[in-house]
């Protein structure tokens, strides 16, 4: 686009009665293709200069060629290329100083926008890693999770690192009733009934809508904070109140509000975060254990009609496993012992957990505080363990909430 209006203005500008000579339309049109051009190549607003001395380049590239090939004064070649630098400088300035003017009136928010909400000091951020620890590292590894698919399959890969920045923020509220901000053995959820569970669990995707919005987040980040969820079953809360009434609860109340995702970035939003969940409780994490988890998640997800609204395609959700398996395998990659360590990281698993209990009440892996339902692949909580510990994930194949974790 930036190109085309580039071209276009040099056009007019060659064909008024002051300008309308060869030389002129020629500096111009590649004064302007540069600078079009050249967008792509800085990300930051302090990387104006950057932009400056790429247009001036440009311009002092075809002046002199047409000194060259007319033969006219080197003096007056110099001239202009010194007036080309002042016009480079002061349309560079400008057009940085209106950006912000522009994204408004266009709707578009860009590279270095949104490089400034990545800006872990931003205040919502700041409370996320403050209020609810557990959650701001659960962010922090899908991030580099869906970021890595995203550029893999030519999506927006910044737009999805910092979308997912902000995906769980609504859960600094109540951040004791998500499963990775809670001490071993104790979950609130132990005491309430089902349907109040799947309210608290839903309510942080309509606070986080709401904080967002009074924070000014950009509406194309804030779309993920609904989409990364969809319209899915709160499955564990789900199948509770299924056993603990006669009659068949109304499914609407446990499932999030939605939409489903409408991009490609808010669909490997909500991919990266049931992965990231489920192979955190994954037991002896080999390649080809990894690979079917992942699958498993993918198929629960287009199963459930969850992606049906985004414009992925079966390569690119192809390419997105691909890079996940990729992903995830680096994070289980070994480690030496430590010799001053060695006592402790050598210790048989039981005597490691403390009085916390075992590992599964952590990692939301069985029912709330307690362990793995017998005989299942270990799953993770929903959204790492947002919803106080989902059944634990099946990779044969059974019906699959949000994050992959079903009866198992």
């Amino acid at each position: 686009m930036a190109l085309v209006l580039a071209l276009l203005l040099g056009v007019l500008t060659g064909a008024q009665p002051p300008f309308s000579e060869f030389s002129i339309l020629v500096v111009t049109l590649v004064g302007g293709g540069v600078a079009a051009l050249s967008a792509r190549a800085v990300r930051r607003r302090s990387q104006t200069w950057i932009f400056i001395a790429l247009i001036t380049l440009g311009y002092a590239l075809a002046i002199l060629s047409q000194a060259m090939i007319l033969r006219t004064d080197p003096g007056g070649a110099l001239v202009a290329i010194l007036w080309a630098a002042g016009n480079a400088t002061a349309s560079a300035i400008l057009a940085m100083g209106f950006m912000p003017v522009f994204e408004w009136m266009t709707g578009i928010t860009t590279d270095q926008t949104l490089l400034e909400w990545a800006d872990p000091n931003r205040p919502l951020l700041k409370r996320l890693s403050m209020e609810a620890g557990g959650t701001y590292a659960h962010t922090i590894s899908v991030a580099n999770l869906a970021e890595a698919a995203a550029t893999a399959i030519g999506a927006n890969g910044l737009l999805t690192r910092v979308g997912i920045y902000y995906h769980d923020v609504g859960k600094m509220l109540k951040p004791q009733y998500f499963v990775e901000n809670q001490p071993g053995g104790r979950n609130p959820h132990d005491k309430l009934k089902p349907h109040t569970s799947a309210a608290i669990v839903r309510e942080h995707v309509i606070e986080g809508e709401r904080m967002a919005r009074e924070a000014g987040v950009p509406a194309v980040v804030a779309r993920f904070i609904p989409e990364h969820h969809g319209t899915q079953l709160i499955g564990f809360f789900y199948e509770k109140a299924r056993e603990e009434s006669d009659q068949e609860p109304d499914s609407d109340q446990f499932r999030y509000p939605g939409p489903k995702p409408r991009s490609k970035e808010t669909a490997i939003a909500m991919l990266a975060d049931s992965v990231e969940s489920a192979t955190r409780a994954l037991q002896d994490p080999s390649p080809e254990r990894v690979r079917e988890l992942i699958r498993t998640i993918v198929e629960g997800k287009m199963r459930d009609g969850q992606l049906s609204e985004s414009p992925l395609t079966l390569r690119d959700i192809a390419g997105i496993q691909e890079q996940f398996a990729k992903v995830v395998g680096g994070m289980f990659h070994h480690r030496l012992d430590y010799p001053a360590t060695k006592h402790i990281t050598d210790a048989p698993r039981e005597e490691r957990q403390g009085a916390g209990g075992r590992i599964g009440e952590v990692e939301g892996e069985g029912e709330p505080g307690r362990g793995a339902a017998p005989g299942a692949t270990q799953g993770a909580g929903t959204g790492g363990g947002e919803h106080s510990g989902e059944l634990a994930l099946d990779v044969e194949g059974p019906e699959t909430d949000e994050d992959g974790n079903g009866p198992s």
